[in-house]
């Protein structure tokens, strides 16, 4: 039987999964990201949603190893176990919510002696020449385009950098994370696939099968993030209204934010 003087000086400490701090909190809250979200959709994307996968998590990992782990190593961690399929999509989810409402932000225009000038840095706009072949305002039309055939459900869109310097574009259905190429999750098996597809399975199949030392390149860097889930539009948009919410997201970018990611 334990003392209470022994009670007392017990302390136990459990670490918790809690949303990350934005700058500018209340004024997001109150303000919302123009012309993105209004204070009604930021606060359905960031201060419920964010909030509840950040619970989620917490549950779902209290009282084992990862709980002391940020969303990015629980991913690392997860991705190749499917008995922890959920903790993954959780991990996933708040990961990927993160980076989009970061890449978002509103910029801080500065004083009016020094203004802080939002565009592409010209290391991304001849990275993305380099690897489509397009300039940036071309490439956002067929990024469009090709989330409204290539995620007709829920999913995230992600510009990452590879191994080699290039710039891809993944489009993850669910919660796919652009780090672990099996769980890109970049094909919905719920509907017949493409040849294109069908070839993108093939290849992973002899990559795998071929490598003599059992490990394979798998290096990406996520450089823009946004979130396709219809949570993130509806509110503001509507049920059709996914083409314009990406639209005012491609055209709307915190670059600041972004060219220090491929930069780093």
């Amino acid at each position: 039987m334990f003392k209470k003087s022994m009670l007392k000086s017990t302390i136990i400490r459990r670490s918790i999964h809690t949303v990350p701090k934005l700058p500018n909190i209340n004024s997001l809250s109150k303000q919302g990201i123009p012309p993105i979200l209004s204070s009604k959709g930021f606060n359905t994307v960031w201060n419920q949603y964010q909030a509840y996968l950040c619970d989620q998590l917490t549950m779902a990992t209290a009282g084992t190893s990862l709980e002391s782990y940020y969303p990015f190593h629980i991913i690392l961690n997860t991705a190749k176990k499917p008995f922890q399929t959920n903790i993954f999509n959780l991990a996933s989810a708040t990961h990927n919510n993160h980076l989009f409402i970061e890449n978002i932000l509103p910029v801080d225009k500065g004083s009016n002696s020094q203004k802080v000038e939002n565009r592409p840095s010209d290391i991304f706009l001849s990275r993305i020449e380099m690897s489509f072949g397009k300039k940036w305002d071309d490439l956002k039309d067929n990024i469009i385009a090709d989330i409204n055939t290539k995620l007709l459900g829920q999913g995230w869109f992600c510009l990452v950098e590879n191994a080699q310097k290039q710039l891809q574009a993944l489009y993850l259905q669910n919660n796919g994370t652009p780090y672990y190429f099996p769980r890109n999750q970049l094909i919905d098996m719920n509907s017949a696939i493409n040849i294109d597809e069908f070839s993108y399975l093939q290849k992973i199949r002899e990559m795998v099968s071929n490598n003599k030392n059992g490990k394979i390149q798998d290096w990406t860097l996520p450089i823009i993030m946004i979130n396709v889930w219809d949570f993130a539009y509806l509110e503001d948009y509507g049920v059709a209204g996914r083409k314009k919410y990406l639209h005012n997201v491609l055209n709307n970018l915190n670059w600041n934010v972004i060219n220090k990611r491929l930069y780093n």
